[in-house]
């Protein structure tokens, strides 16, 4: 009986459902799970069968080949494999105000994307009159600032769920090229995860003006954190939460929310 039960092709694991993948390919994973467990286990028994397939070695195994923080995997009978996975996020996605790149953990450029558009620029003008040489008055309408903003959504679906920093330094890099200490670049996901996993806050960008570890989130309900990437992250964690739960903001009339001094929170 336990023979035809192996052998039987009512309980071959014929199909595969995958929950939490974000960035990796559906299609690929599937593919990995089915190749992993196709296996006659000891040259006699089908390593598909529902009854030998062994969970725990398939979830290292997925774990040495993509990069997975948890996978959860859990047999459905008679014949379905459900795995549950959190992706582990190992690179950024770095605006210069130039081109758009990836980014690695470590900091450098791995990949140039794209240009930014020229529609991805906001101009601020001013009328301005001046006095020509024929003594005539000249009215102009000046550009006085240029400002930049990613567009968070649309970069998202070209370039996948990851963090995207906007550096205002505009510093120009090619393939290899250190652009960010790898702490502040860690820094940057834990915030991300911190915030997508823990509360309801919409992640917009990060906003950094040098590599001393201090930026600004941006949150697509248009107020910002003003925070430190390199220190404390665990109290400035708690703080938001706190925050948060006591209901002592309203983010509907937020304009920024300082969690750079931990036991100090200051917001406008």
């Amino acid at each position: 009986t336990m023979l035809f039960g192996v052998y039987h092709p009512f309980f071959q694991i014929k199909s595969v459902e995958v929950i939490g993948l974000q960035r990796l390919n559906e299609e690929e994973f599937k593919n990995a799970v089915l190749g992993i467990i196709d296996y006659n286990r000891l040259l006699l028994f089908p390593g598909k069968n529902y009854f030998l397939a062994d969970l725990v070695q398939l979830s290292e195994i997925l774990k040495q080949r993509f990069p997975l923080a948890t996978i959860i995997t859990q047999k459905n009978f008679p014949d379905t494999l459900k795995i549950q996975v959190e992706e582990k996020i190992s690179m950024i996605i770095y605006d210069n105000g130039k081109k758009y790149h990836y980014l690695s953990g470590e900091g450098k450029i791995v990949e140039i994307l794209r240009q930014v558009g020229e529609d991805e620029w906001r101009e601020v003008k001013k009328m301005s009159t001046s006095t020509n040489a024929e003594g005539k008055e000249i009215t102009e309408n000046k550009v006085v600032e240029r400002n930049h903003q990613p567009p968070v959504k649309k970069i998202i679906g070209e370039a996948g769920d990851y963090p995207i920093i906007y550096d205002q330094r505009g510093l120009v890099g090619e393939i290899n090229s250190l652009v960010l200490p790898p702490e502040i670049i860690q820094g940057i996901i834990s915030y991300f995860n911190f915030i997508n996993k823990r509360t309801n806050i919409p992640f917009g960008y990060v906003l950094i003006v040098d590599d001393l570890g201090e930026g600004s989130i941006l949150t697509l309900e248009g107020w910002q954190l003003k925070v430190s990437f390199v220190r404390d992250l665990e109290k400035q964690f708690t703080e938001l939460q706190y925050l948060l739960q006591n209901g002592k903001i309203n983010r509907q009339a937020l304009n920024y929310l300082d969690l750079r001094f931990p036991g100090k929170v200051f917001w406008q």
